[in-house]
This record gives C-alpha cells, structure tokens and sequence, in this order.
C-alpha cells in the first residue's frame, strides 16, 4: 500500500523541490533540509481506543438501565448491543474530530519536526533550516538553527510555514513547499551570502520518513 507521501508526492514533485533547494542555496551559504512524513502520530489508534473506551460505558450503561429482576436477574442483551454499536460509531467519527482538532495536530508535528532537527548534523555557522511536512496533519513546521534564528525576525518563520499550509489545503503539496524554500532562500542571503568555500552539506533532495 503506498504511503501518504507517495501518493501526494510524484518524482517529479522531488525532482522539482531538489531544484529549488539547489537554487536557493545558490546565494547563501545557509542550507535547506526538507523532510516529509506521512504522519507525526498514529491518530486512528488513539480514535480507536477513545472509541472502545465510550463503547464500553455505554454497554454497561445500557445493562444497568434494562436490568430486571424478575424470578431471576435479567438483562437486555440487544440493547445493550445496539447502544454499545452507536457508542462506537459516534466516538470514531465524531469523538475523532476533537482528538485530532487543529492544535492537536500543531503540536504533534512540531515534536516530531523537532526530533528531526535534532537528528539533523549541524552545519557550519549553525545555519541550517529544516523544513518538515506532515501530511496526514496537513501541517508543516519550519525550525532554523541557532545562527539564522538570531538574525531573522522571530515571527518570521511563520509565514513560509503557512505558505506549506495554505498549499496543501489546496491539494499543491510540492508547490507549497517550493514557494516556501524560495522565501527561505531569500531570507538567508540576506544574512548569510555564499562565501567562495562553501560547500554543500545537507542534501538537497526530500528526506522521506514514515
């Protein structure tokens, strides 16, 4: 079964975000990682537990109500059945909108973007910048290392990551990403130009990780 990345990303999508790291890092010495991941957290086991969670109250819940005693200790097993069913099925979908609600998923992929960045080697003059996209979540985040984090503006990486999001939202996943590293490019050139020993030390083609 292929995976969220695959089926939003084509070759020539990662062709075409390898580009326009190249070309970004043309004129700065900075370096762009880009890394993609179908999810940040298994949301439909959580959906799934909470669900066999409300499942179980209101079956027992439904035997405490239908409970008779007459000659005998007796309990309606259909209803009990049928309110354990409704239980389930208004848990999963409805209960699912909540534990997945935008902030939820927020921060989710920011742990994991940050788990990513600290995996990443460090590179020279600490100014690095990694951009992490989940797709499930329909989130990205953006984390510059400390060297451009103390030049760039601190509100300013919020608007290459909603540039991402505003891209998937409208199903242009890689041409979010693109404009974004653009944006980033700019912005390191302007603290950072390409010195004449530069070297390329992050790759310039999309992580993927699942």
């Amino acid at each position: 079964m292929a995976s969220l990345v695959e089926k939003y990303f084509s070759a020539a999508d990662f062709a075409a975000i390898e580009a326009a790291v190249r070309q970004a890092e043309s004129a700065t010495s900075g370096e762009i990682a880009v890394e993609l991941a179908s999810r940040s957290r298994n949301w439909s086991g959580e959906r799934l537990l909470c669900a066999l969670a409300v499942t179980f109250v209101c079956m027992v819940a439904a035997l405490l109500a239908t409970r008779r005693v007459d000659w005998g200790v007796y309990y309606n097993t259909t209803q009990t059945l049928l309110w354990g069913g409704v239980g389930f099925v208004l848990a999963y979908f409805g209960g699912g909108r909540v534990l997945a609600r935008t902030a939820r998923r927020r921060a989710a992929v920011w742990r994991r973007a940050l788990s990513a960045f600290h995996q990443m080697v460090p590179v020279r003059g600490r100014t690095g910048v990694l951009i992490f996209v989940s797709v499930e979540e329909g989130q990205a985040a953006v984390i510059a290392d400390r060297g451009i984090a103390a030049k760039a503006p601190p509100d300013y990486w919020g608007g290459p990551c909603g540039t991402i999001v505003a891209g998937m939202a409208k199903g242009e996943h890689a041409e979010g990403i693109i404009r974004a590293i653009a944006a980033i490019g700019e912005e390191l050139a302007r603290h950072f130009p390409r010195m004449d020993d530069d070297v390329n030390e992050l790759p310039d083609r999309p992580k993927v990780d699942e």
